[in-house]
């Protein structure tokens, strides 16, 4: 029994939908990956940083600062633990923020005495929480 007469029509119809398959998987992935995108240019960079010695003066210096510039406010301090939290408003790029956050800090305390934190904000305020509960 010969079935290549019977498969003919039906291979055109199977590489069609197999091609507007791919196409769909494509264009679903591009999707993901543009909303993806838009999602984090829109969500603002924050930095956290350690602050060795930093104290209430020193912390209404940044806040002073931060308004005056207007391109990060401070979103979180624990002066006890010496963390700051800061984020920038014009949607700078983390590594724009970095820059400027930065340089801001080190102009208030020797550069020894400020370095990056990789902790969250959440993880800022347990660390707080811990301090004050010392």
């Amino acid at each position: 029994m010969d079935h290549s007469s019977n498969s003919g029509p039906n291979e055109p119809t199977m590489k069609n939908t197999s091609i507007l398959l791919r196409a769909l998987g494509l264009l679903l992935v591009l999707i993901g990956t543009r909303s993806q995108a838009q999602d984090q240019h829109l969500a603002p960079s924050r930095i956290t940083y350690q602050v060795e010695g930093l104290t209430s003066a020193t912390r209404d210096e940044i806040v002073r600062e931060l308004k005056r510039t207007g391109d990060m406010h401070l979103v979180f301090a624990c002066v006890p633990a010496g963390i700051i939290v800061l984020e920038a408003r014009s949607g700078a790029t983390p590594t724009e923020l970095e820059a400027r956050s930065s340089a801001m800090l080190r102009s208030r305390s020797s550069a020894s005495r400020v370095r990056r934190s990789e902790q969250t904000l959440a993880q800022a305020e347990a660390a707080c929480e811990q301090v004050r509960n010392r």
